[in-house]
């Protein structure tokens, strides 16, 4: 009998330490970082600071890049949506996370934004930073990019390319920004994206 006692502290003890050990990897599992983080740093935020009462800043992720279902980001060929009808590239569907998308909040003297993005694994098109103006109901001109992730994240690109005919023969674009970088996840993979955005793209775009 007294054999029994003298062991019995050893396995709650035992018991116990399995406990912590358990809880301790649930934490750290908790606390996993998510599959898309990064910064973004913001140019001209005195800009901002104008136009904050008049919109959204939205961080937004787009889906696959396709044609037929049209979703996505990416090159959209002449007469695609009709004869003479210019082509481009821009976001020819709703953002991936459109129903929920991260709001950045200004905040004065504040540059760069730290965020996180949850998501499935799969392939994305375009990483985008946009302000989405309240009073504009055109939704091809609601949103203006301020910019995107395009593999340079020392420098600015808004993503977009945008033509028009100024005369007979005579195709201009208004817009040529490099194409938002594509990127694939995979199950279990967290990826640091890092990129610039200007503000002062509303004045040109709006």
């Amino acid at each position: 009998m007294s054999i029994v006692k003298t062991h019995q502290p050893f396995h709650f003890l035992a018991i116990a330490a399995l406990a912590v050990a358990v809880s301790l990897g649930a934490c750290k599992k908790d606390e996993a970082e998510p599959p898309v983080y990064g910064s973004i740093t913001i140019e001209n935020p005195d800009t901002w600071a104008a136009w904050q009462d008049s919109g959204e800043v939205q961080l937004t992720l787009f889906p696959k890049f396709s044609l037929d279902p049209l979703a996505g980001w990416g090159e959209v060929p002449d007469d695609f949506f009709g004869p003479n009808v210019l082509g481009g590239t821009f976001a020819v569907g709703a953002p991936y996370n459109s129903q929920n998308p991260l709001i950045l909040t200004y905040v004065p003297g504040k540059t760069t934004y730290d965020y996180e993005l949850e998501l499935e694994p799969g392939t994305y098109s375009a990483l985008a930073l946009g302000f989405r103006h309240d009073l504009v109901t055109d939704p091809s001109k609601k949103t203006a990019t301020l910019g995107v992730h395009w593999g340079n994240p020392d420098q600015t690109s808004h993503g977009i390319v945008i033509r028009v005919r100024v005369a007979p023969g005579v195709i201009a674009p208004i817009f040529n920004f490099p194409a938002p970088l594509s990127f694939d996840i995979a199950e279990g993979e967290q990826k640091e994206i890092n990129f610039k955005a200007d503000f002062d793209f509303v004045n040109q775009w709006y």
